[in-house]
């Protein structure tokens, strides 16, 4: 049974309010908070649940629905993988309100991650340090700096994964917050991108992401030249981002191709696939297992040059183009056939023939 909002903890708002201010910093967030860390350590209150947060934050709640967090459990492509491979583990971060438990009930599922997945830990509420309302607030909380940087964000965004006993080391299925320490806005914390601040100087809870064209184009610079009579270079340098290009999980990738534009139409196309790439080994436990044996994603604050050796189009007219895809599973032994869910167009053209010497 979820906790519910009772009259306690708002007949104690004129006090609360100065002693939130006054409770120790939360540690940093290692996953959203499951039910049993949202109860009150004080039996003379309860911490509020996701309704009755919504009720008080009508703003964030509506830029919330929709977004990314709101439908992690219920969204089609995550549903899909559930089926292929219904692991627990996985409704930790995408059902956090359920328990943790076998099932998902319809609440936990349609809440996906809510307010108190990131806002409670251990009894407390947790504010961001750099809340810029001046309102008395009904319950008490903590300003929590976790809030603020990648701590708040690091328990679902870079994890490793879950069979990491059979392995004779740990592999990463998310290494978001490790590519982000390692980048040069390593200084800039995840919620500067993609929780934007609004007009009235508050965090956007809109939690913009990767199916978001703009700003997944706004992650890297492209440029395409002819470098012979067949071959074209592409180059992607990366921009306005904090962590490899694409990042997240393993089913994300970027497609560079090319075709010969001729007067009857276009010819044979040429693909590469920037990505984290898989093949199997057998481990020293006997277990044959999916690892990492390449990865030429675009690091941040580098550059990935891709040459293509384009057939017949000597003397004919090139079409490139640069897609971010998701890729719905990972079955295919061949990238080029690989089921997609879903694609953002990032760059693409016409590169006219080279002059006759």
């Amino acid at each position: 049974m979820r906790t519910r909002a009772s009259p306690a903890w708002l007949a104690l708002w004129p006090v609360v309010a100065l002693v939130g201010l006054a409770l120790p910093r939360a540690a940093a967030l290692e996953r959203p908070a499951p039910h049993a860390s949202r109860t009150s350590a004080n039996a003379e209150t309860e911490i509020p649940d996701d309704h009755a947060c919504m009720r008080c934050h009508p703003d964030q709640t509506a830029q919330w629905r929709g977004s990314p967090h709101q439908s992690s459990y219920v969204e089609s492509t995550f549903q899909a993988a559930l089926a292929r491979e219904p692991r627990a583990y996985c409704r930790a971060c995408h059902a956090p309100l359920s328990d943790r438990g076998v099932t998902v009930d319809a609440e936990a599922a349609a809440l996906g991650v809510a307010c108190t997945s990131c806002h409670v830990r251990d009894g407390m509420i947790l504010a961001s340090t750099t809340g810029t309302s001046a309102a008395i607030a009904p319950h008490s909380f903590t300003r929590s700096a976790a809030l603020d940087g990648v701590d708040g964000c690091a328990g679902c965004h870079d994890f490793p994964f879950p069979d990491f006993a059979l392995r004779d080391r740990p592999l990463a299925m998310q290494r978001t917050v490790s590519e982000h320490a390692a980048s040069p806005f390593a200084a800039v914390s995840c919620v500067a991108c993609h929780m934007p601040r609004g007009d009235d100087g508050r965090r956007g809870h809109g939690f913009v992401a990767s199916r978001d064209p703009d700003l997944v184009r706004a992650a890297v610079d492209v440029d395409a030249v002819r470098v012979g009579p067949t071959r074209v270079k592409i180059t992607l340098r990366a921009a306005d981002v904090g962590h490899a290009f694409p990042t997240g999980d393993l089913l994300r990738r970027v497609e560079v191709g090319a075709t010969t534009v001729r007067s009857d139409g276009e010819g044979r196309a040429v693909r590469r696939f920037l990505a984290r790439h898989f093949g199997d080994r057998v481990q020293s436990s006997g277990a044959r297992l999916r690892v990492e044996i390449a990865d030429d994603r675009v690091p941040a604050g580098g550059m990935r040059v891709v040459e293509l050796d384009v057939p017949e189009a000597d003397g004919h007219r090139v079409r490139w183009w640069v897609e971010y895809q998701r890729v719905a599973h990972q079955r295919s032994r061949d990238e080029a056939t690989a089921e997609q869910d879903g694609e953002i167009s990032v760059a693409g053209g016409i590169l006219e023939p080279e002059p006759p010497r």
